[in-house]
Order: structure tokens, then sequence, then C-alpha cells
């Protein structure tokens, strides 16, 4: 018997449909999320992959955990995590079949995800003489305003987080 191209083509899209198939039940339907930082333009790393710049929405499989890293130079890195919970679905229904491997039963927790850079202005301690140290900060941020590396509103955050961090240990 002579397989026409018809059937073979089909049998090839088939084949390939199951095995993309696969991937779906091992880490579930993909789910929109965002992502936002402080100071925005960010790098975004998920899962330790380059993914784009911030703010940004991206489409990640339900039923695993995700870890983001944002850079941004002059700031302290910051790892948050999306994690599956179960969602409303989960308590109403029995859950089996196709929905149950495709993870229709959770969703990635936040929904939308913000986190704010620490300066890397920010001391670790307040050294022996902190009003100097405070001062030492506060015009390094000046400088860094002034050469147009930040914007005015990271200069107002980064003042602000130094001032809190002098206060708290005050």
């Amino acid at each position: 018997m002579k397989v026409t191209p018809f059937f073979t083509s089909v049998s090839i899209a088939l084949s390939s449909l199951v095995f993309a198939g696969c991937a779906s039940f091992e880490r579930g339907v993909p789910q929109e999320v965002v992502i936002l930082s402080f100071p925005s333009e960010s790098s975004v790393y998920i899962n330790g992959d380059a993914a784009g710049i911030t703010p940004m929405e991206i489409a990640l499989p339900r039923k695993m955990t995700h870890e983001i890293r944002l850079e941004k130079a002059g700031y302290n890195a910051a790892v948050k995590y999306f994690t599956p919970v179960p969602n409303e679905k989960a308590e109403n229904f029995i859950r089996f079949g196709l929905q149950e491997d495709l993870g229709y039963y959770v969703d990635l927790e936040p929904g939308t995800m913000k986190a704010e850079l620490k300066s890397g202005l920010v001391p670790g301690s307040t050294g022996g003489d902190p009003f100097a140290r405070l001062a030492q900060r506060a015009l390094a941020a000046d400088a860094q305003l002034e050469a147009g590396e930040i914007t005015p509103l990271e200069h107002k955050y980064i003042i602000e987080q130094i001032l809190e961090f002098f206060e708290s240990r005050s």
C-alpha cells in the first residue's frame, strides 16, 4: 500500500500535537502575569533566563513555581516568586481529567508582581559617624542625578531609602 502525502502530513501533525501537549501536561497551560518594578526598566530573568525589561506582561506555565530576578545597575537585585495556588475551581469540582492535567485548578500568585529594588547607596551599617555617612550617601545620589545616571524620581526614591535606613537605626 502506498502512503499518500496527505496521510503522512496528518500523522506528523498529530504526533507533534501529542508531543507538544506533553509539555503542557507537565507544566500546565500558560497564565498571563504582570511584572512591575521601581525603578522601571529593570532587567527580568525568569528561572535564570533573560526575559525582558519591566514593566512587562508574560505568559507562564501554571503548574510550576517561577523564580523572577530583577536587576538594574546601581541597585541590589530583587528575587521574587510566582507560585501555583489552588483557585476557586479547585474547591467546586471533583478534579480529574484534562483540566487537572493542564493545571486549570491552580493560578499563579501573585497575578501582578511589584518589586522595589534597594539602591546600592543604602549602607549596611551606620558606621562611626552616622551623620557623615548619611551625608556622603546623599551627596553620591545627588552626583548621580547631576550626571544624568538617574531620574529625579529615582533620586527621590534613593534619598527616601537612605533616610529610612538611618531613621530605623536611631
